[in-house]
């Protein structure tokens, strides 16, 4: 469980695919994986606090449930049975049609739809975000394995309200560390998959924040390589170190090297000095 979970809170490419096939092997029913081996490992996940392991083998229901829309049918669809729609899914290319099988939304034939090489990212991204949606056409989504690994395909699955919550917390591991705080914040969003969403952004970001603060700092450098704050009166491009030579200090005000009184104004040598910024130069008793 806890290299599972080591898996899902990773951030490199290799441990994203990792998670995904071990979370699609889980969340699949498999001969192999009996069901006394998940439920021991769903109560260690749960005793653990490991919640993204935890909702890919038991998660509730959607935020919200699935009634089909009372809206009338599209009338170029209407006369057209379940076969000549999948067919024409899988191979039409006018960007209309497609367009209007996709926002009809039958499981049967968006997986036909997905499988067509003429459609667009634009429009799976659309696909994913309509709502109402059934949950089997987001499911579709998931199992097409060109689709989702796209990361703004797999944010807008997890941020609708109609998806499993298994499929959300699936998808959670391939997100980046800002779409997973983006997500935790979202009201619209299962509570259970921002919880989830929350933890994996916590784990992304424990790392460089620690790898930051580890980070010694150099010689007239910050941490990250940035250029630290010069030291009262050193003049930049002056070595501070020891060895390096003496640096080389601005005068104070009142030091005679600076050219001025003990009263702070300057000595006038016959310049302009600060006429020119709208002060008049003193004259000569």
């Amino acid at each position: 469980a806890d290299r599972l979970a080591a898996l899902a809170r990773g951030g490199g490419g290799a441990e994203r695919a990792a998670w995904a096939a071990a979370a699609t092997a889980l969340a699949r029913p498999d001969p192999e994986l009996t069901y006394a081996w998940r439920a021991e490992l769903y109560a260690l996940a749960t005793e653990r606090g490991l919640l993204e392991i935890a909702g890919v083998l038991a998660a509730p229901p959607p935020a919200r449930a699935y009634q089909p829309p009372r809206d009338r049918a599209d009338p170029r669809l209407a006369h057209l049975t379940l076969g000549h729609k999948k067919a024409a899914a899988r191979a039409q290319r006018d960007p209309d049609l497609l367009a209007r099988l996709a926002a009809e939304g039958e499981p049967a034939v968006v997986r036909e739809l997905l499988r067509n090489p003429r459609l667009t990212e634009d429009l799976v991204i659309r696909l994913a975000a309509r709502r109402p949606i059934r949950p089997g056409t987001l499911r579709c989504l998931l199992e097409a394995r060109r689709w989702r690994t796209r990361p703004a395909v797999a944010l807008a699955i997890a941020q609708n309200p109609f998806v499993e919550t298994a499929v959300a917390v699936e998808l959670l591991p391939s997100l980046a560390a800002a779409d997973l705080a983006e997500l935790s914040r979202d009201g619209a969003v299962h509570p259970f998959v921002r919880a989830v969403a929350a933890r994996l952004a916590s784990a992304r970001a424990a790392p460089r924040e620690a790898a930051r603060r580890a980070e010694p700092l150099r010689p007239g450098l910050g941490r990250g390589g940035g250029a630290a704050p010069l030291p009262r009166g050193v003049v930049s491009g002056a070595s501070p170190v020891a060895g390096d030579g003496p640096a080389e200090r601005v005068p104070e005000r009142g030091d005679p090297r600076r050219g001025e009184h003990e009263d702070g104004d300057e000595h006038d040598d016959g310049e302009i000095g600060h006429g020119f910024f709208g002060r008049e130069p003193r004259r000569r008793r």
